[in-house]
């Protein structure tokens, strides 16, 4: 049985959007680590913090 090599397109492309996705990541997680805590305390402020 022959064995279709992937092409090279597909592997940029998925590393792309690894690397996109990796990214993103890292924005959400220091947004989180910078005002994580202010948006628990607003929450807990406004009766809110059950919603999480």
């Amino acid at each position: 049985m022959d064995h279709i090599a992937p092409k090279p397109l597909n592997a940029l492309l998925i590393a792309a959007l690894l690397a996109g996705a990796g990214l993103l990541s890292a924005a959400v997680f220091a947004g989180w680590m910078r005002f994580g805590a202010d948006i628990v305390l607003t929450y807990a402020e406004n009766g809110l913090s059950s919603c999480l």
